[in-house]
């Protein structure tokens, strides 16, 4: 169904964009809590996680405890799963997406009894094959094995047979072991307990070089630094320092840490410091370009300006305008922190956001509310041929349009209008609309 039409049967229904990289950086982090069941553990995007728990499900007291203990363990992080378990990965797959349990463990040897009943979507197949499947009658696994093996080829592909094999054990499916993302770490343990803010900002500094030299030689940039301050008879004090962007240089972290770690009470003695570079981003040099307005120079001072800034006064304090798609105008972007945002700022992500916006040519400069004017319209739908704008008068010589925008019944205030891209004789440009509620003229825009 379409947005409007589920907005209209579920009013309070919460929507949010498609980010399959978000996604990806989630089920990673999901296969790097489920290696607690196994070393070997392997994301499939992209909602899927294939452990093989063979000789650890007795550390966990059985199949059943260990599947269990899985589903649980992912409701808790606020996401619902099925789990299964059986002799191979095709057969715990269907039993997972096709079967009505929250967790299901096939008995050794009695894998295509347990599959009988399911549909034949359940073997990973794609959708055509299905669908003739189902042309054809069959409606379970159970059918699909009544059928001869050897024309299952000529009529189908190769892809079902080979998932039917995996699925019943006739082929071995490998499970690719996952390997988690290191983060880089460094640590100091004092001998005696430090007092001294001072020391304890230089120890912090000596430990950044070496963290630093950690994360380029994996060819990253540093973006969130967290340190830890653990003390003796209190508890531990967590300073975090977020980047606008990914960054190598110790000096400019340091120097952000250092502010951070003068407001810190260390009267109580710090026993040791932990440093980790909770965040990186993959550095790579940028391509330099035949016309550049800004200089590499100049991009560095100014991502150093807002890191101080954010970090001083906090990382909500300094936002960037962001384009979304929204058919009215003025409601057509919203505030996302330098610091916090999901992307870097740049002029990447401002082409990225730009294609996203379908809409015609918009105004460089629009106002920040319609100003109501006077103007005349030939035609009650047509353009208008003349209009009176902040005590000047200006005869149109060119228009294009209409663009009829009407927002949506669910927002509080209906908005309908006819948008004009209109240039008067002496070469100005303005974006004009009338409404169509009570047949105003307005200007909302200025073309440059």
């Amino acid at each position: 169904m379409t947005l409007g039409q589920a907005q209209a049967m579920a009013p309070r229904l919460r929507v949010r964009p498609d980010e399959p990289s978000r996604d990806r950086r989630f089920l990673a982090r999901l296969a790097d809590w489920a290696l607690r069941f196994s070393p070997i553990v392997e994301p499939v995007e992209p909602d899927a996680l294939l452990v093989d728990v063979t000789g650890c499900e007795r550390l966990f007291g059985g199949e059943d405890r260990i599947a269990a203990q899985a589903v649980d363990g992912l409701r808790r992080q606020g996401v619902r799963a099925r789990a299964a378990i059986a002799d191979t990965v095709g057969a715990a797959w269907a039993l997972a997406t096709a079967g009505d349990q929250p967790a299901s463990v096939a008995p050794p040897g009695h894998a295509s009894a347990w599959l009988a009943s399911l549909p034949p979507s359940a073997l990973r197949i794609g959708p055509k094959t299905h669908e003739q499947l189902y042309a054809l009658g069959v409606r379970s696994i159970g059918d699909l094995l009544m059928l001869p093996r050897e024309l299952l080829p000529a009529r189908f592909g190769p892809e079902l047979p080979r998932r039917l094999a995996q699925a019943l054990g006739e082929i071995h499916e490998p499970v690719a072991a996952h390997r988690p993302e290191q983060v880089a770490v460094e640590r100091v343990r004092f001998e005696t307990c430090v007092t001294e803010n001072t020391h304890v900002q230089e120890a912090a500094g000596k430990l950044l070089a070496a963290l630093v030299a950690q994360v380029v030689r994996q060819g990253q940039a540093l973006r969130r630094l967290d340190c830890v301050l653990t003390f003796e008879r209190v508890a531990a004090v967590r300073v975090v320092v977020r980047l606008s962007r990914g960054s190598q240089r110790v000096k400019h972290v340091e120097e952000l840490l250092r502010r951070r770690l003068e407001v810190v009470d260390c009267s109580p003695g710090v026993i040791g410091i932990l440093l980790s570079a909770s965040e990186t981003l993959a550095w790579r040099a940028a391509q330099a370009e035949l016309f550049d307005a800004r200089p590499a120079e100049q991009a560095d001072a100014l991502a150093c300006l807002i890191d101080r800034i954010a970090n001083r006064l906090g990382h909500d304090a300094v936002a960037r305008v962001e384009l979304i798609d929204d058919y009215q105008p003025e409601l057509a972007y919203r505030y996302v922190s330098f610091v916090d945002g999901r992307s870097p700022p740049g002029a990447a992500a401002v082409a990225q956001a730009a294609r996203v916006v379908s809409h015609p040519a918009r105004p460089l400069r629009l106002l920040p509310r319609p100003i109501v004017v006077r103007a005349i319209a030939i035609f009650p739908d047509g353009p208008p041929t003349w209009l009176s704008y902040r005590g000047r008068e200006h005869v149109v010589a060119a228009a294009s349009g209409p663009e009829r925008i009407e927002t949506g019944w669910w927002r509080r205030q209906d908005v309908r209008r006819d948008y004009f891209r209109v240039t008067s004789e002496t070469g100005e440009q303005f974006w004009v609309f009338r409404s169509l509620d009570d047949g105003g003229w307005y200007v909302h825009g200025v073309f440059s």
